[in-house]
């Protein structure tokens, strides 16, 4: 159901989100996702209830009232920020898995991620971590961490990163 957002108002209720549709009762809102998440930002939000089905899509967020905006707002960074990894402080092996600690541009967080699959290096030397919550990280060039934390993921390397390394211009001798 597309959502008209002169029709809607999104209020906060404790930590549940929840859309009043037309003035009726307030629907609790489980979660809020981006269609496009990385091509149109601006556009087409869903709204999924507590069952996992789709509440509606509201097309053009931006014609929200100004405390509904801010509040899809808010909720929005919380999903789609993605910390870049600055410095890694441990890696430690846990079954398929490891736990790692790391240094991000919003500060120390721990989390574990569930295989090799998790690190997706198709933007080498850029790499996307995903911890095992479905949480993404980012390391902008593993070939720009310090030694230290390059080894302790060495083996967890998607092969595209270890290939895709630059040394700068090359001269012939």
């Amino acid at each position: 159901m597309n959502l008209d957002p002169n029709a809607i108002r999104l209020i906060q209720e404790g930590e549940q989100l929840q859309v009043v549709i037309g003035g009726g009762e307030a629907l609790p809102v489980e979660r809020v996702a981006r269609a496009f998440p990385k091509t149109d930002l601006d556009h087409y939000v869903g709204l999924l209830g507590p069952d996992g089905h789709e509440i509606g899509m509201i097309e053009n967020p931006s014609q929200l009232d100004a405390d509904s905006l801010e509040l899809l707002g808010k909720k929005l960074r919380e999903i789609y920020f993605v910390p870049t990894i600055q410095e890694i402080l441990s890696v430690e092996a846990r079954g398929t898995g490891s736990y790692w600690e790391v240094v991000t541009d919003d500060g120390e967080r721990a989390f574990r991620i569930q295989d090799r699959e998790a690190l997706d290096g198709m933007d080498a030397p850029s790499i996307t971590v995903t911890d095992e919550n479905g949480k993404r990280y980012w390391i902008e060039n593993y070939w720009e961490l310090d030694r230290g934390s390059r080894e302790m993921i060495q083996d967890l390397l998607p092969d595209r990163v270890l290939r895709r390394r630059t040394h700068g211009p090359r001269t012939r001798r």
